[in-house]
């Protein structure tokens, strides 16, 4: 960690269903000396679109849609691509960053620099803004990819802030509050929030970005983002890791089924030929590749990933910048045998 000029680091891990071990160091407030323990809120970054994934697939199926049906069918606004208005844009697609949504980054930079300092946006408000024709952050050339839906890979938050809402207009109920009543309270994840507000401000830890040119920490301010579904959970450690446990066990947790069997198996399925939702594979030093997915902010950097043959699963979260693969790579492999 001091060589990484990492500040603070909670490790979770996952055996058959439960979670097996934490583990906490440094700091989560340098200043105040305040140590990582096991009540530390860490920004998760874009581990929250697993979660907003579930979230989805909670929905499909009770047989509120399918994956591959026409998002418009749900919308009270209309998106699609300006250079294929035929082709439909479709959950599958969202969910495997295949639908031809792209960040425009001329917009998006400084809400994820955390330079924004204006009122909340609410979700409909921007992404009615930024995907529907004539919306006042719409560009037909920087908001959709020049390439026809289902056709490329483009990694999309705006995608899935656009899942989040779907969830949102789908159930009839707001984004964060579905997914506290038929994800958080089930999995007993009691310190979890998508909203700064709802947290208590002693348990945050506080981002840091190391400056080589000063040789010394700098504090950053808490994010927050209008594309919240895409990368704004916070969360401890354990919490995270319940609902790891409850993923790696295909959706059951403490004896409760909490997200549908065929849904853990249609996003990460055990046979990886057939194609794989949200969640990237990572090749470890094992017998079988990994799914995973990892978070990256200003001052956080956070990773979680789990095997579906033997369910064991590992979750790193950190307040501090590690962007390396090579060094991801030897700190996960240190922890994934320990």
């Amino acid at each position: 960690m001091k060589g990484l000029h990492v500040p603070g680091l909670a490790t979770a891990k996952v055996e058959n269903g439960q979670v097996s071990w934490t583990r906490y160091y440094g700091f989560q407030d340098m200043e105040q000396k305040i140590p990582v323990t096991d009540s530390t809120v860490f920004h998760i970054a874009s581990i929250s679109k697993t979660v907003t994934a579930a979230a989805v697939m909670q929905l499909e199926a009770m047989g509120y849609f399918n994956l591959d049906d026409d998002i418009n069918r749900f919308l009270p606004f209309r998106v699609i691509n300006p250079s294929f208005p035929a082709t439909p844009i479709t959950f599958r697609q969202l969910l495997r960053h295949r639908s031809s949504v792209t960040d425009n980054m001329d917009y998006l930079l400084p809400f994820w620099k955390n330079e924004y300092q204006g009122a909340d946006i609410p979700l409909e408000m921007f992404l009615a803004d930024y995907l529907s024709a004539g919306g006042k952050h719409y560009h037909a050339n920087k908001n959709f990819a020049n390439a026809q839906p289902g056709s490329s890979f483009e990694y999309s938050n705006i995608g899935f802030a656009l899942l989040g809402y779907l969830v949102e207009r789908i159930s009839k109920t707001p984004f964060d509050q579905y997914c506290k009543t038929h994800l958080f309270a089930p999995l007993e994840m009691h310190h979890t929030s998508w909203f700064l507000e709802t947290l208590e401000s002693h348990r945050l830890a506080v981002p840091y970005q190391y400056s080589d040119s000063l040789g010394r920490y700098e504090k950053l301010p808490q994010g927050k983002y209008p594309d919240y579904p895409a990368g704004q959970l916070r969360c401890t450690v354990n919490d995270l890791a319940k609902f790891l446990a409850c993923w790696s066990n295909d959706g059951a947790y403490a004896g409760k089924r909490v997200i549908d069997a065929k849904s853990v198996q249609l996003l990460t399925p055990k046979d990886m030929s057939l194609g794989f939702h949200t969640w990237f594979m990572y090749l470890l030093n094992t017998e079988t590749p990994t799914y995973s997915h990892s978070g990256h902010g200003p001052g956080i950097s956070t990773y979680m990933l789990y095997d579906p043959f033997s369910k064991k699963g590992l979750i790193i979260l950190m307040n501090g910048e590690l962007s390396d693969y090579f060094e991801w790579r030897k700190l996960i492999d240190l922890l994934w045998k320990s």
